[in-house]
């Protein structure tokens, strides 16, 4: 216990280069959070979950020289937040990334699920008329198929699958469609996680957080833990750990460019 305990606090940080995902604004001290992500040098998009909490999370990251902002309206929260969709649109002005938005279908309530799609849908469209400037991290428990659907093959900007759950088929899709994928330990801590991994092709791998939500010895998992990830994906691709996190660099380098020539 006591040598995996110093593996965390020393080998981990200095692997840790991308958190794709994290909420930022949900932790009880997110100051403290970011400071020690930006000490690090931990290139990290700060989720939010709804358009009405962006500002605060925007002015909590403006001095910051790795952190970025992303205006987000959360599935799970379109019932109680979709009358704020109006106000995402001046946002898309503010940052090239968007999250957390997506589809959950957890919820067996079609009047819901309609909502879902609704509120998505639009998302991607109006990210679609700006061009190739933005970035999604998108949720997409148990609803894969259709959120795939709407992203098409088309889009002109860029797409994460965050904490991707669906089958092989569903992640064979994605990847022809052009995704990308963000990997948590939570992901690489379950057999069925480690089997999407490796399916997952190394040049579209992203690591992520989600913290606060995602728990490490039974605390909120932060940026640093992300290399903890990048320690997995090693193993996964059979490489040392310092050229994981240089892929993982990479394919992050890649997808900005991709989506726009501005990174």
């Amino acid at each position: 216990m006591a040598s995996h305990a110093q593996n965390v606090s020393t080998v981990a940080p200095q692997l840790a280069v991308l958190d794709a995902h994290c909420h930022i604004d949900l932790y009880s001290d997110p100051v403290a959070v970011v400071s020690h992500a930006e000490s690090l040098g931990i290139r990290t998009i700060a989720v939010t979950n709804a358009p009405s909490v962006f500002a605060h999370t925007r002015d909590l990251l403006a001095n910051c020289r790795f952190a970025r902002p992303a205006v987000g309206l959360h599935p799970e929260l379109v019932h109680s937040h979709g009358h704020e969709l109006e106000l995402f649109w001046p946002f898309l002005e503010a940052t090239r990334y968007v999250g957390e938005v997506g589809l959950d279908y957890v919820t067996s309530d079609r009047e819901l699920r309609a909502k879902q799609r609704h509120v998505f849908s639009a998302i991607v469209e109006q990210c679609a008329a700006r061009g190739d400037h933005h970035v999604l991290t998108i949720h997409s428990r148990r609803a894969a198929a259709d959120v795939i659907a709407t992203i098409g093959s088309s889009f002109p900007g860029k797409a994460i699958l965050h904490w991707f759950s669906g089958s092989i088929r569903r992640l064979e899709q994605a990847v022809d469609a052009g995704f990308y994928f963000s990997v948590n330990t939570a992901m690489v801590l379950s057999k069925t996680g480690r089997t999407l991994v490796a399916a997952m092709p190394s040049d579209r791998v992203l690591t992520e957080s989600d913290g606060p939500f995602v728990k490490v010895a039974q605390r909120p998992a932060t940026p640093a833990d992300t290399g903890e990830v990048v320690g997995a994906l090693a193993r996964t691709w059979h490489v040392q750990p310092h050229k994981a996190k240089e892929i993982v660099l990479s394919n992050l380098r890649n997808l900005l460019a991709e989506s726009d020539r501005r990174a």
